[in-house]
């Protein structure tokens, strides 16, 4: 049996490569993502324990108030230790050196184009050049000399190339004060020819302007790192800095430091592995049914071979076990395949991280990455052909003296047992609606998964029906209606052939629903609740130190035509004992923008020590008119504010409104958004002209209007759709390789009749035709399963998550696109069938047995 297993599975290499595909990409795409998130992270982990191999000790001033990334360990630093506690620690028992020092996010340099140097993502950091350069174990001036002036500056090599600027050269900086002209004094790297650590940028001033433009006052830093003397531990030192600086301070370890700074970045690449790993569990998850229908048709076709093995002696069990090691042995190779593979795009893409900044080194490549990936590959395919595997133990022996065809299983019980998990599914989306979006993701995912294993049990009973009602545009000439016949032939094979594409636009066409209802329900809200004709808006993506002076609406008072406008300055603060944003704005003119109206109390002008409270917040903390709260800012001092009003519900103003008064305290003291009215449309254009003059000097803000605003603020919407339409070109492919594979195997299985198809006159075209109907049908007809469940799956979404923020909307035109999509696959599907039939030999065929 074993010897008849390997020979059979070596005689149809085409069929072990087209079923071995799907397995190939998924587990390719799980090793490259582990692989290459293992690699970066154990790159970073090294490069900041080499940076901060003299910190034995680091000292932090404490804040209550959570960064705004929800991590604590944000770049901009808003609590500051002063020189009176550095002086404290220069004398500390066992300390070799305490060096203070000054390190901030919000250095922003503007390049010779007039634009900020951006970033994307990494911070843009300011601090104090080091005091002796020939001493810092990492830091180097490649170029010229230190700034010893308060007008000069070092850059970091990858900034100035991002500039376009070099030694000598004039830059100007924006940093937490208006922008600041400064000489480029010296050019600096990392010792080992790095430019960057990870894709940040530095800019280096004099201690006494670092100070001022990053800190915000001489005389303070951002932290102080402590060095310990021989025979000192690491948690020795630690303990005794504590004890020196107080409750009011943070001392971590190096070894501590290392790891928080490494986990920020750890965090990011995370999220980038999982978006590969999740492409490469949907990969096999759709493979799993490539499998599953390659080996029913193997079976299908070997009936007589295995009834012969059968008579020949061979019981059941030998049987089963040679099918599931025939499937065993597919699966590991496969498996052996892509994690090679994916070893290769793991160190692609390890390279191609490299050349933005990130650390690189050996690709790292631990064992429960290769375990795991063989395991996921081969388990999916041995499980995906077990059902075939139990089929063929149960032929018998007689089956080897038949010639007839099976007549197909009733589809009832399958329907039936289909249409029950989709049931459930629904139930755990709802169920899932009951509570909060972060509260069980698990319940979201189990019941789309529910949803779509019983669509792929429900969709054999459609088969006929649709591609019988499609294939009405082609039955016009026989080979069409050939095609037609041969697709509703067997409804099983052709619902698990279109199952991997089904699945695909299933997940994009509900993503397109749901971001489509977006778009809509913003366009609404802004109709209804939003009266400006023009926005001040900042870059969203230069962080929380972007933006503009408050004191800028004095000016925009005062031109032609805006009859209100008003300033928002946004932060996250402790509210109540609650993390929350609040907003530093004139709330009556934000009355008159936004329609606002007050459930209790008033809309006034606000005083300081005064707030009015969104109806969500008063809900949750049980707080009313006349009620104090306690806000705790980043950088200032807990004030407690008396609430004046609580606004009625509202789409657009969702967090409570302070007065600019109590803003001191903000982590940056400029305003991220203005909201201007006109008195008249006519003037909105003269109005937006001027506008522009006034921000000509700062190039982090625009001037747009409600419009460009919801398209801001639906990026990451389109960011999302974009990662969903790569998925859906994963789906086709791997539908692309299940066609071929199922119409290959339907080739050699009806060989005899393509041979008398031929014989009594049909041409090798129009053969080729009758091969591409199957293969486009087959394509449409997954493609419209996916498009009927993805637009059922995206509205039930916007009716459970979306309230009155969603406007159900179906986009036709994306629908329409992907129906064209499938048309394209199933063409391209065809071609390599197609030809494999147009080329038989007529009289081998006809005597084929």
């Amino acid at each position: 049996m074993l010897k008849a297993m390997l020979r059979g599975l070596f005689a149809h290499k085409l069929r072990l490569i087209l079923s071995a595909l799907a397995i190939i990409l998924g587990t390719a795409f799980m090793s490259a993502a582990f692989v290459s998130g293992d690699t970066i992270s154990k790159g970073f982990t090294d490069l900041f324990s080499t940076i901060n191999e003299d910190i034995d000790a680091q000292v932090t001033a404490k804040s209550d108030v959570p960064s705004l990334e929800g991590g604590g360990g944000e770049a901009l630093v808003t609590k500051v230790v002063p020189q009176d506690v550095a002086d404290k620690l220069k004398g500390l028992d066992g300390a070799e050196s305490v060096t203070p020092q000054v390190v901030s996010d919000g250095a922003r340099v503007i390049g010779k184009d007039g634009k900020v140097v951006a970033s994307n993502g990494p911070p843009r950091l300011g601090g104090a050049w080091p005091a002796n350069i020939n001493e810092d174990p990492n830091l180097e001036l490649r170029l010229g000399t230190g700034p010893t002036a308060p007008d000069q500056v070092v850059l970091s090599a990858n900034l100035a190339k991002s500039a376009g600027v070099t030694v000598g050269d004039k830059v100007e900086i924006i940093t937490l004060q208006p922008r600041r002209t400064f000489t480029v004094s010296g050019i600096s790297g990392y010792k080992g020819g790095r430019d960057s650590l990870g894709g940040e940028t530095f800019v280096y001033f004099t201690l006494p302007v670092a100070q001022e433009l990053m800190l915000g006052t001489t005389g303070v830093y951002s932290n102080v790192d402590i060095k310990a003397a021989p025979g000192v531990s690491q948690e020795t030192l630690k303990q005794r800095a504590q004890a020196v600086v107080g409750d009011g301070y943070t001392v971590r370890t190096g070894e501590e430091t290392s790891q928080e700074q490494a986990s920020g970045i750890q965090s990011f690449l995370s999220i980038f592995s999982t978006g590969l790993a999740v492409f490469g569990f949907l990969a096999l998850f759709t493979g799993a049914f490539l499998i599953f229908n390659t080996f029913s048709m193997l079976i299908a076709q070997r009936t007589r071979e295995l009834a012969l093995y059968r008579s020949f002696g061979a019981n059941r069990g030998q049987v089963l076990r040679s099918v599931l090691l025939e499937s065993l042995l597919l699966g590991l190779a496969a498996s052996i395949v892509g994690l090679l593979i994916g070893f290769g795009l793991g160190w692609l893409l390890t390279r191609l991280l490299r050349s933005t900044g990130f650390p690189g080194g050996a690709l790292v490549i631990s064992p429960w990455v290769v375990i795991g990936t063989l395991f996921a590959g081969t388990i999916i395919t041995v499980l995906s052909a077990l059902a075939p595997a139990l089929r063929a133990s149960r032929v018998a022996p007689i089956e080897a003296m038949r010639d007839a065809a099976k007549p197909d299983k009733p589809l009832r019980r399958l329907t039936t047992f289909g249409l029950i998990l989709m049931a459930v599914g629904i139930a755990l989306l709802i169920l899932k609606g009951t509570k909060t979006l972060e509260d069980n993701v698990l319940t979201l995912g189990g019941g789309c998964l529910f949803i779509f294993i019983g669509a792929v049990m429900v969709a054999p009973a459609l088969s006929r029906p649709i591609t019988g009602t499609i294939g009405k545009l082609v039955d016009w000439a026989t080979p069409g209606r050939l095609g037609v016949r041969n697709t509703g032939r067997n409804p099983r094979r052709t619902a698990l052939t279109a199952a991997a594409l089904m699945i695909g636009v299933t997940l994009a066409t509900g993503a397109g629903v749901f971001a489509s209802s977006v778009k809509a329900g913003l366009s609404d809200i802004f109709a209804s609740e939003l009266n400006a004709d023009l926005i001040l808006q900042t870059d969203f993506t230069a962080g929380p130190t972007a933006g503009f002076q408050p004191a800028l609406m004095d000016q925009v008072r005062q031109i032609p035509g805006v009859s209100t406008a008003a300033a928002l300055q946004t932060d996250g603060v402790k509210l109540a004992n609650r993390d929350e944003f609040v907003v530093a704005t004139d709330a009556k003119a934000a009355q008159t923008l936004f329609t606002l109206e007050p459930r209790e109390g008033e809309i006034r002008e606000l005083n300081s020590g005064e707030i009015i409270l969104n109806d969500g917040f008063a809900t949750k903390t049980g707080l009313k008119v006349g009620d104090t709260a306690t806000m705790q800012t980043a950088r200032g001092e807990a004030k407690d504010l008396k609430v004046i009003g609580i606004l009625a519900s509202s789409q657009v103003v969702t967090n409570p409104l302070i007065s600019p008064a109590d803003a001191s305290g903000f982590r940056s003291p400029l305003a991220q958004q203005a909201y201007i009215k006109v008195t008249d449309p006519a003037q909105i254009e003269p109005v937006r002209t001027q506008l522009k003059t006034l921000v000509a000097d700062n190039p982090e803000v625009s001037v747009s209007d409600p419009s460009a605003q919801i398209k801001q603020a639906t990026t990451f919407l389109d960011l999302m759709l974009n990662v969903l339409n790569v998925l859906l070109g994963l789906t086709i492919l791997v539908a692309v390789l299940g066609v071929i594979n199922t119409l290959l195997l339907s080739v050699f299985e009806r060989t005899r009749e393509l041979g008398l198809l031929r014989a009594i006159g049909m041409n090798r075209s129009r053969m080729g035709w009758m091969i591409t109907v199957e293969a486009v049908l087959i394509s449409v007809f997954g493609a419209l399963l996916g498009m009927v469940l993805g637009t059922a799956l995206g509205i039930t979404l916007v009716k459970i998550f979306g309230g009155n923020f969603l406007k159900l909307t179906i986009p036709w035109g994306y629908l329409i696109a992907t129906l064209v999509l499938a048309v394209i696959a199933g063409l391209i599907a065809a071609l390599l069938p197609a030809w494999r039939a147009a080329r038989l030999n007529v009289l081998q065929a006809i005597a084929y047995e």
